[in-house]
C-alpha cells in the first residue's frame, strides 16, 4: 500500500462521498460549496458499492479493484472484495486495514489533517478549505454532473498529490467520481454506484473483527504501545 497517499485518499473518499444536493449551480462557487456544507448536516449514514481502477506507467494495464462502503458517524469501512479480499476501518482514532488471506492487519496512526477528514462521514466545508483551494466552473455536463478541483496547500500533501477531482451530481448533490492525481502523474479513480443516503446502521455493522492470532504491523513505524486504543476502536 502507498500508504500516505493511499489512506488520504480513502479517509477523504469516506469524507466527501456524501455531498447534499446542489439546488442551484448558477451561483457562485462558495455560496455553492457553503450550501453543499448547511445541507450535509442531515446526512448520518451511507452504504455504496465502488470501484476503483489505477492508471500507472509500471502497470502492464490497469489495477482495478471493486467492493462496498460503509458510512456511520465517525466510522468509514471499505470491505474490498477483488481482486483480492481486505478490509479498512478509518476512525478519528486511527486506520487499520485488514489482509484475511494474510492473517495479517497493519495499524496507522493519523495526522491531524487525516484525522480530521477521517472523523466524519459527510462534506465538512472549514476542515476542505483548510487543506485545500477548490475551484470550479460550475457548470454541469449533459448528465448533470459538477467538477470540482481541488489542490493540496500543504507542502507534505504536495509532495506526493497533485490533484483532486470530485464529480458531483448536482441535483443528487452525490459524488459519482473521484480521480486522483499523483505528483508521477499516475491517476486513481474510484466511482461510486448503488449509492444509499441514511440507511439504517449500527456500529456494529462497521466493526472490523479479526482472529486473535492475527499478526499486527506498523508500516509507517506507528508506535506499538498505541495498539491498544486503536484497535479497540470498533471490535
Amino acid at each position: 500500500m502507498e500508504a500516505p497517499v493511499n489512506l488520504f485518499l480513502f479517509c477523504l473518499c469516506g469524507a466527501i462521498a456524501c455531498l447534499s444536493p446542489i439546488q442551484d449551480a448558477a451561483k457562485d462557487l462558495p455560496q455553492v460549496l457553503t450550501q453543499i456544507d448547511q445541507q450535509s448536516s442531515d446526512i448520518s449514514s451511507l452504504k455504496a458499492t465502488f470501484r476503483q481502477v489505477k492508471h500507472s506507467s509500471i502497470l502492464r494495464k490497469p489495477l482495478v479493484s471493486s467492493g462496498t462502503i460503509q458510512m456511520l458517524e465517525d466510522r468509514v469501512r471499505w470491505d474490498t472484495k477483488e481482486p483480492n479480499a481486505s478490509v479498512l476501518l478509518a476512525s478519528s482514532e486511527g486506520v487499520r486495514i485488514y489482509y484475511p488471506d494474510l492473517n495479517v492487519i497493519e495499524v496507522y496512526r493519523l495526522s491531524d489533517q487525516l484525522r480530521q477528514l477521517a472523523g466524519s462521514p459527510v462534506f465538512r466545508l472549514s476542515e476542505l478549505n483548510r487543506n485545500f483551494t477548490i475551484d470550479s466552473n460550475l457548470k454541469t455536463s449533459d448528465s448533470g454532473v459538477l467538477s470540482l478541483e481541488l489542490i493540496p496547500r500543504d507542502e507534505s500533501l504536495r509532495k506526493h498529490l497533485k490533484s483532486i477531482r470530485l464529480d458531483v451530481h448536482a441535483e443528487t448533490g452525490i459524488v459519482r467520481q473521484v480521480e486522483l492525481r499523483n505528483v508521477d502523474d499516475e491517476r486513481t479513480e474510484i466511482s461510486f454506484e448503488r449509492i444509499r443516503v441514511n440507511p439504517t446502521l449500527t456500529t456494529r455493522d462497521l466493526d472490523l473483527d479479526v482472529p486473535e492470532n492475527v499478526r499486527t504491523v506498523h508500516p509507517l513505524g506507528n508506535d506499538p504501545e498505541l495498539d491498544t486504543s486503536i484497535n479497540g476502536a470498533g471490535t
